[in-house]
């Protein structure tokens, strides 16, 4: 259906009435408090054993983080698990300090974070490192950032898809975590899949406007999702507002990390989501309409108001800067220099680094580049692997400025063995880092940083 201007029906309450969310608690002093300590959560059919997860609530599913636009967030976390952790707000662009934090185990050891939210939309909080077995085991959240400025009051449902490398048993693989092949070659692909982390999930949905908040957290998968019975406007692509459009019949493409907003018409037509997996197709949740409802109306021109990003370039004056992405299998990388010293391809195999960017594998203690704050970059990026690369960007939003300009918005894909233009304005003072989405190549190599002055 197309939405146009007229009367919609909008479920009267909206948000806290839609199931399949769990939110975070809150302690008395304001502060939400997350606890990541061992779960359970059924990840295969209802009659299946529970899976043996990690959540950063300690509950299953995970948790899903509400904040305000322009108003104080504060997190409290509490690491109860047997390792350390190192998290990243991905897509809000506070202050450097506060985006990725370290969380060392013990009850005694809590990290407050602090940071009011410049941005509206839906982001997430994922690790930075050991990133295959964290992802893989549960530790992340949803993030959504409700506008400052009215916006009509359609009912929000936050989905998180989702897959799993199960064993027949219902227990997470984990004996190929750490496998070299995963590093050097496509990843950790899932062989069951999920919404917000049940299988096949029925899920109740107003029968007037609902926004849905559509995270891919998969290690490696990139999703190709289909709204069966409902042709969707996407409104947010990574929390930066669109000009809306519809959806089509193409589904909607997420690599791991993206993010997209759509807006579901009013209608009594129950919904399936879908994964398009080209050589099959896998039903993943059903939406059914249901619930009373209040009148509302949609004008012609609606967008969600836009976030106060930098979109000013000043291409004249712009540091255009060589940007290398190398490694993986096939790839042709010879070496890269790892923790200071140069070292051939099999030196850094043995010590599970399989990519580079400009020539180095991982983060260094000294950033790659520095910039002037407000200075315009581009990012000339050259993948020269074999493989699709789901690049991030820390503390900023950037747009691919070739042939077609793409939206603003903190992940973008470079295509295998392409050369592709990305820029940015280096508005957000402080370290930051540009890095894979895919989980284990975040952990083999595939992360830089680069520094904004005061």
């Amino acid at each position: 259906m197309i939405l146009s201007r007229r009367s919609f029906i909008v479920g009267g309450a909206a948000l806290a009435a839609l199931p399949h969310r769990l939110e975070a608690q809150t302690a008395e002093d304001g502060f939400i408090v997350l606890t990541a300590s061992p779960t359970a959560g059924r990840l295969m059919e209802a009659d299946s054993p529970a899976t043996k997860l990690q959540s950063l609530s300690g509950q299953w599913p995970p948790p899903v983080l509400r904040a305000k636009q322009g108003e104080e967030f504060k997190v409290r976390f509490v690491n109860l698990l047997d390792r350390p952790m190192a998290l990243h707000w991905y897509g809000l662009r506070g202050p450097s300090e506060m985006m990725s934090i370290s969380v060392v185990p013990g009850e005694d050891n809590a990290f407050d974070c602090v940071f009011t939210p410049p941005d509206a939309g839906t982001f997430w909080l994922s690790p930075v490192a050991d990133v295959s077995r964290q992802r893989e085991i549960g530790l992340y959240a949803l993030v959504e950032v409700l506008e400052k400025e009215p916006v009509p009051a359609f009912a929000d449902l936050p989905l998180t898809f989702d897959d799993w490398q199960l064993t027949d048993d219902g227990q997470i693989d984990t004996t190929t975590f750490g496998n070299l092949e995963d590093a050097i070659g496509q990843g950790r692909l899932g062989n069951w899949f999920t919404v917000n982390g049940a299988y096949r999930p029925k899920i109740d949905i107003p029968t007037g406007l609902v926004r849905l908040r559509i995270l891919n957290a998969a290690n490696v998968r990139t999703m190709s999702i289909l709204i069966k019975g409902a042709d969707p406007l996407i409104i947010s692509e990574d929390g930066q507002p669109v000009p809306p459009r519809q959806l089509g019949n193409n589904g909607l493409v997420l690599a791991p990390g993206q993010r997209s907003d759509l807006l579901l018409a009013e209608s009594e037509e129950n919904l399936t989501l879908a994964v398009n997996l080209f050589e099959d197709v896998i039903e993943a949740a059903y939406l059914n309409r249901k619930g009373a409802a209040a009148e509302i109306v949609l004008p012609d021109n609606f967008a969600l108001p836009p976030n106060p990003i930098s979109t000013t370039l000043d291409m004249a004056k712009a540091n255009i800067v060589p940007f290398v992405l190398e490694g993986g299998e096939k790839g042709g990388m010879t070496g890269a220099v790892y923790a200071g010293e140069k070292l051939d391809l099999r030196a850094l195999l043995e010590k599970r680094m399989a990519w580079a960017i400009n020539g180095t594998a991982g983060l260094t203690p000294e950033p790659w580049m520095s910039f002037t704050r407000g200075e315009t970059v581009v990012l000339e990026v050259d993948n020269r692997t074999r493989f699709d690369q789901p690049l991030h960007i820390h503390g900023h939003v950037w747009r691919v400025i070739d042939e077609q300009p793409t939206p603003w918005r903190d992940t973008a894909v470079i295509p295998a063995e392409r050369q592709v233009k990305l820029v940015f304005v280096a508005d957000n003072p402080g370290r930051w880092g540009i890095q894979s989405t895919i989980a284990e190549r975040i952990d083999s190599g595939l992360m830089s940083s680069f520094e904004v002055g005061a």
